[in-house]
C-alpha cells in the first residue's frame, strides 16, 4: 500500500512547576514520603502531552483507563499439529504499558517507557483520522535524543509556567477517510435462537421476572488474531499484544462516549494463530487467495467455539483478519467484496443448543494502522442489538429499531466513515442498546469484568446464556499450555512503507 501523509513529531510531556514549598506543610513524621507516593500516583493517573502535527497544536489531557484488562492479560498461541487438532499454549506475561484516553480530543493511547532510556512512547489514535506510533526502536537509537527537561525550544503550546520533557520522536499520519460501501455486514439469527417471549411486545415488561441491566455493563471480548494478522505484525507477540490493546482501547473510547447505557469494553484474552489451520472456520471458507466468505465463516466460527472447551471465559468472540471479506447474496453466486465485518444482530450471550452454535461472534477486517477500530465498534454494536440507521429491528428482537435515524447522517451504525460523526452513536442506536440490555438474553454482560462466578440464570428453551455455558461446560479458567542523517531519513522513509499501514 502507499505511504499516507505523515509527519515526524516530538512529544512533550508537561508537568506544572512547584512554587516554593507550598506542598511541604512544615510537618515531620514521614509525611513527605507519603505525599511523594501520592504525587507519583496522581502523575501516573493523568498525563498531559503536547505536540504539533499537520499545522495543528494538540494538547492531550489523558486519563488512565483501568477497565480494559486486568494486570496480567492472558495471551495464548494456537498452533495446529499434524493430527489436525489445535494446541493452545499460554504465553508468559509481558508488561506493555498502560492505556489512556482523552474523551474531549477523542484520543486512545497506550503509553509505555523505552527500555533503554526510560522515555515515554505512545501508540494509538487521536480523533477520527490521526494515528501515532513510535519510530522503530533501532532508528530511535541512532537518530533521536533521550528525554530531558527542555527549556529553550518550547513548542508554541507550552508556557513558561510548565516543565517540558522532550521524548522520542513519533510518526503521526492521517488515516484514509474513505467509507465502506453499503453492503450487508450482519446476519439475523435462527428463529429458535431467542426465547419465545422476546418476540412479543414488551408493553408489560414488569410482569416478566428478570433482572434489570446494571448501571455499567462490561462486554468481555476474546480477541482471535488469525495467521495473516500474526504475520502482519512481524510475528512479534509483544507487538501484537501492544497493538490489540491499543486497538480495543480505541473501541472502548467510542462506547465511553455513550452517556447511557454505560458500556465498558474489556479484553478476556488474546489468541494468536501460528498457522492458517489455527482458525479452521476462516481457512475452509476462503475465496481465492485473499478473501473469505464472511457469512459462512461466521457460521463455522460459532460452531467451532461451541465445541472448543479450552478458551478463557468470554462474552463475545471476535476474529480479526487481514483477509478481504466478501458476501454472497445467494449460494454459489459471486462473493462480493467490500464487507469489513460480520456479526449477528442481538447475538451477545446467545448459544443455540439445537444447532450447537455460539451466536456471540464477529469477524472483522483490520489491515494495520488501526483501520478496523470503527468496524469493531460497529460489529459489537450489532451484537448488542443495534441495527443500521434507517433499518427496522429484526422480529426476534423487537424494540425501537432505527428507522427514525438516517443512514446518510454517518453515525457509527451507518457507513463506517472515519469522520467526526463516525465517533458518535445515533439516538436510535442508544435506544436499541437500552432495549437489548434490558431484554432476556443479555445477562452474561451483567457481571463485573473478569469475575469468575457465573450468574444463576438459565434462559428458556434449549438455550443457555454464554456466561452460564462457558462456566458450566468449560470451567472458570483455561484448560491449557553508523550512517549520515540523510541516510537515516532515507531508511526511515523506506521503513514507513512497511511500518505504516492504511
Amino acid at each position: 500500500s502507499t505511504v499516507p501523509d505523515y509527519e515526524i513529531v516530538k512529544i512533550h510531556s508537561i508537568r506544572k512547576r512547584e512554587i516554593g514549598n507550598l506542598d511541604d506543610g512544615g510537618g515531620g513524621g514521614g509525611g513527605g514520603h507519603k505525599r511523594t507516593k501520592e504525587k507519583a500516583s496522581a502523575e501516573d493517573a493523568t498525563k498531559e502531552l503536547k505536540f504539533s502535527a499537520f499545522g495543528q497544536n494538540l494538547n492531550l489531557n489523558l486519563q488512565k483507563s483501568n477497565s480494559l484488562f486486568r494486570d496480567k492479560l492472558k495471551m495464548f498461541i494456537a498452533e495446529p499439529n499434524v493430527s489436525g487438532s489445535i494446541h493452545y499454549t499460554e504465553l508468559p506475561h509481558e508488561h506493555i504499558g498502560d492505556t489512556y484516553q482523552d474523551e474531549q480530543n477523542q484520543a486512545a493511547l497506550l503509553l509505555l517507557r523505552d527500555n533503554d532510556d526510560g522515555t515515554l512512547l505512545m501508540e494509538g489514535t487521536i480523533g477520527h483520522d490521526l494515528v501515532v506510533k513510535p519510530v522503530p526502536s533501532h532508528v530511535r537509537k541512532h537518530a533521536l535524543t533521550p528525554s530531558t527537561p527542555h527549556e529553550d525550544s518550547l513548542p508554541t503550546n507550552v508556557t513558561l509556567g510548565e516543565r517540558d520533557f522532550v521524548h522520542h520522536q513519533h510518526i503521526v499520519y492521517r488515516r484514509n477517510s474513505a467509507s465502506s460501501p453499503d453492503l450487508s455486514d450482519y446476519a439475523f439469527m435462527e428463529p429458535d435462537a431467542m426465547p419465545l417471549y422476546t418476540k412479543k411486545k414488551r408493553t408489560k415488561r414488569h410482569t416478566i421476572n428478570k433482572r434489570e441491566a446494571p448501571y455499567v455493563i462490561y462486554p468481555e471480548i476474546l480477541v482471535i488474531v488469525d495467521y495473516d494478522g500474526y504475520r502482519l505484525h512481524g510475528g512479534d507477540n509483544v507487538q501484537i499484544k501492544r497493538y490489540f490493546v491499543s486497538f480495543w482501547n480505541g473501541v472502548d473510547l467510542r462506547y465511553k462516549l455513550l452517556k447511557g447505557p454505560k458500556i465498558r469494553i474489556t479484553i478476556a484474552g488474546i489468541i494468536i494463530s501460528r498457522g492458517r489451520d489455527a482458525t479452521p472456520y476462516l481457512e475452509r471458507n476462503r475465496v481465492g487467495r485473499d478473501a473469505i466468505d464472511s457469512a459462512a465463516a461466521l457460521t463455522d466460527m460459532g460452531k467451532y467455539l461451541f465445541r472448543e472447551r479450552r478458551l478463557p471465559v468470554y462474552d463475545i468472540a471476535v476474529a480479526v483478519t487481514k483477509l478481504d471479506m466478501c458476501r454472497r447474496q445467494y449460494p454459489n453466486e459471486v462473493c462480493n467484496r467490500g464487507t469489513a465485518g460480520f456479526a449477528y444482530v442481538g447475538g451477545a450471550c446467545v448459544v443455540n443448543k439445537r444447532l450447537e452454535k455460539v451466536n456471540s461472534v464477529a469477524i472483522i477486517e483490520d489491515t494495520g494502522g488501526f483501520s478496523g477500530i470503527i468496524v469493531a465498534a460497529h460489529e459489537v454494536g450489532h451484537l448488542l442489538g443495534a441495527v443500521h440507521d434507517g433499518s427496522p429491528p429484526p422480529t426476534y428482537l423487537g424494540g425501537p429499531g432505527a428507522e427514525k435515524c438516517r443512514w446518510e447522517d454517518g453515525f457509527i451504525m451507518s457507513d463506517l466513515r472515519h469522520t467526526e460523526k463516525g465517533f458518535k452513536w445515533s439516538p436510535c442506536s442508544v435506544s436499541s442498546f437500552h432495549h437489548f440490555l434490558n431484554g432476556d438474553t443479555a445477562t452474561c454482560l451483567f457481571n463485573s469484568p473478569h469475575e469468575d462466578e457465573s450468574l444463576p440464570r438459565v434462559l428458556p428453551g434449549k438455550l443457555l446464556s454464554l456466561d452460564a455455558q462457558c462456566r458450566k461446560d468449560r470451567g472458570t479458567s483455561a484448560c491449557f499450555v553508523s550512517k549520515t542523517s540523510g541516510d537515516r531519513m532515507k531508511e526511515l522513509r523506506w521503513e514507513l512503507s512497511l511500518f505504516v499501514h492504511l
